[in-house]
């Protein structure tokens, strides 16, 4: 039975009124067999000691608990410096070892562990512990979506939500202006636009701080004396693997002029050594598409779909621009599945399993994902067709955004504001959450343990 003035694991608020527990399964130690795995009921008292009740028997865990040392880490200097605790800790039968503790916290989910947080200081320092964070995030490997408020459908001082596959918000982002929307996010960064793309962010979305970009043309650009107001931007925010520099790519167009205006190319180092400017390179070869989702950044290559004349559009398949961010030089352009004639208006660009694809929407009813599976040979094969089923008076605006490890995909149905999961295997979809007009849809993939430090 459990007494009063317990905190408990399960529940929305932490009281002395709940008498609910949250039972797991958990290997005690990790070497037992699956038969001798016992049921774990976790119990957290508010003052004297936590209990853990196994088979009917308690194990006690005193607040002054010593997180457990993992491989090269030190304690904290408090933990080493107070002896008593830990033999306290030590002493006594009925004491649960404390790798048996860790390997019973680091198999609940972030909502509960959150709220462990609060049973007092040790276990605060364990669960905020980079390495524990780093070991939980391996074992829990679910995605969050980001998705930017869209101002014109609901004006209510968000800037984004972090949200769970089912819908649930995780975290929201308040605005600091009433001009900001979200671009584009890369890891726990996000790239936030002031009024318009010319004028950018970077939110650290667990921390929360923001660094402002430079403003105007690079030094190399500035001799054109170009209006700068009459010029639009598409912002890219990349990271380098080699050299974990995250960098972005602006590409400047004319807003009001044809195309025979040549676009000009920009890149901007975040947190380098060298001087914190834009940076004049060349431009692509050809024109490169605006739009928010004819550009991809996967692992440190943005791509853009072309822009192309009206003459390559009728003998050529879609080209793709590519440029390195290691390099900060462009590649050679790439071509589309032949199938798909570059006359097609509805195709985009996705990052999917670390792959570049081209993604082909057919009218209303489904959505046809194209792998480039040879950068050298230009070969692209054809995984996934999406059942997307949309009424012909609907917007068509459908992009997925990640594929799940039983292979089911989870799509944005944007016309529809719906956040949906597509299963291949049985042909079936779900829509589990509705979110509304979105700007700026995109995966968090830092640390989902620190993303909850503060979660609503």
């Amino acid at each position: 039975m459990v007494e009063s003035g317990v905190l408990t694991v399960s529940g929305r608020r932490l009281g002395a009124a709940q008498d609910r527990t949250r039972r797991i399964t958990a290997s005690c130690p990790p070497e037992r067999s699956p038969e001798q795995q016992l049921p774990v009921a976790i119990c957290c008292r508010t003052s004297t000691a936590i209990k853990l009740k196994r088979s009917g028997a308690a194990a006690v865990v005193h607040p002054g608990w010593v997180p457990p040392r993992l491989p090269g880490q030190l304690l904290p200097a408090s933990a080493m410096a107070s002896s008593t605790l830990r033999s306290r800790t030590q002493a006594g039968e009925g004491v649960l070892p404390i790798d048996t503790l860790y390997e019973i916290l680091i198999r609940l989910p972030v909502k509960d562990l959150c709220r462990l947080r609060a049973v007092c200081r040790p276990w605060r320092s364990l669960l905020s512990d980079p390495q524990f964070i780093a070991a939980h995030a391996t074992r829990h490997r679910r995605p969050l979506i980001v998705a930017g408020h869209d101002k014109s459908f609901r004006d209510d001082g968000i800037l984004c939500d972090i949200i769970d596959l089912s819908g649930r918000v995780i975290k929201q982002i308040i605005r600091s202006t009433e001009d900001e929307w979200l671009i584009s996010t890369q890891r726990n960064l996000a790239c936030i636009a002031k009024g318009t793309s010319k004028s950018c962010q970077l939110l650290n979305l667990v921390t929360g701080d923001r660094f402002s970009l430079p403003e105007g043309l690079s030094q190399e650009h500035t001799p054109r004396k170009l209006d700068f107001m009459n010029y639009r931007a598409s912002v890219a925010l990349g990271q380098v693997a080699s050299t974990g520099e995250f960098k972005l790519l602006r590409v400047i167009d004319n807003a009001f002029f044809s195309s025979r205006y040549m676009q000009l190319c920009e890149v901007f180092t975040f947190g380098g050594s060298g001087d914190a400017r834009w940076r004049g390179k060349k431009a692509a070869q050809d024109r490169v598409d605006m739009s928010p989702l004819s550009r991809v950044v996967i692992d440190g290559v943005v791509y853009f779909l072309l822009d192309e004349d009206l003459i390559n559009r009728q003998v050529l398949p879609k080209g793709i621009a590519s440029f390195d961010l290691l390099t900060e030089e462009w590649r050679s352009i790439l071509r589309g599945p032949v199938s798909i004639p570059a006359y097609y208006s509805n195709l985009s660009l996705a990052a999917l399993n670390g792959s570049l694809v081209l993604v082909h929407c057919m009218l209303h009813v489904s959505m046809d994902l194209w792998f480039l599976v040879d950068t050298e040979k230009n070969l692209w094969v054809r995984k996934h067709t999406v059942e997307i089923n949309l009424s012909i008076h609907d917007e068509f605006l459908a992009h997925p955004l990640v594929i799940l490890k039983n292979g089911s995909i989870v799509t944005y149905i944007g016309s529809r504001g719906l956040l949906r999961i597509y299963n291949p295997r049985i042909n079936t979809y779900t829509d589990v959450a509705e979110m509304g007009s979105r700007v700026g849809i995109g995966l968090y993939t830092g640390n989902l343990l620190s993303i909850a430090n503060d979660a609503i």
